[in-house]
C-alpha cells in the first residue's frame, strides 16, 4: 500500500511540475513590457518654453492574491515572501505551488522588482480580487 502510495505521490509531483509552467505560459503575453513617454511643456513668467520627457516602463506580472505571488512570465519568475523576507525564483517551495492553480490577476507595475509595489497592489488588486470571488 505504501509504495502505491509513494507512486501516486510521485506521479503527482510530476504533473504539477509539467503543468504549472504550462499554466505560466498561459498567462505570457507576447510583449511583457511597454513602454510609456510623456512630454511635459511649460512656460515661465518670462515667457520661456521649457520641456522635460519621463519615460517608464510596465512590467507585466500575474498576481495570486490570496498568498501574495507575483509571477513575471517575461523572465518565468515567482516572487514571494519566505519567513518573511520577499525572494524570488524559477519554481516556488512545495508548499505554495497549490496557491497558483488558480485565477490570478494579470497586473502591470513600473518595477522589476514587484514587492516594492506591494502596498499599492493591495490597494488596487487585492480587494477587486477577493470581491470577484465572493460573486461566485
Amino acid at each position: 500500500m505504501n509504495m502505491k502510495r509513494n507512486c501516486i505521490g510521485a506521479a503527482l509531483a510530476l504533473s504539477l511540475a509539467v503543468t504549472l509552467p504550462a499554466l505560466a505560459d498561459s498567462y505570457k503575453d507576447p510583449v511583457s513590457t511597454s513602454t510609456r513617454e510623456t512630454t511635459t511643456t511649460s512656460q515661465d513668467a518670462n515667457g520661456m518654453t521649457s520641456s522635460s520627457t519621463t519615460t517608464t516602463e510596465k512590467h507585466k506580472y500575474v498576481y495570486y492574491a490570496d498568498h501574495d505571488i507575483y509571477f513575471a512570465p517575461d523572465t518565468k519568475t515567482y516572487y514571494y515572501q519566505a519567513n518573511g523576507n520577499w525572494t524570488s525564483g524559477t519554481t516556488l517551495p512545495p508548499e505554495d505551488q497549490a496557491f497558483v492553480r488558480g485565477r490570478g490577476v494579470a497586473i502591470e507595475l513600473d518595477t522589476d522588482k514587484p514587492y516594492t509595489r506591494h502596498d499599492y497592489v493591495i490597494a488596487h488588486y487585492k480587494i477587486k480580487h477577493n470581491d470577484d470571488d465572493d460573486r461566485r
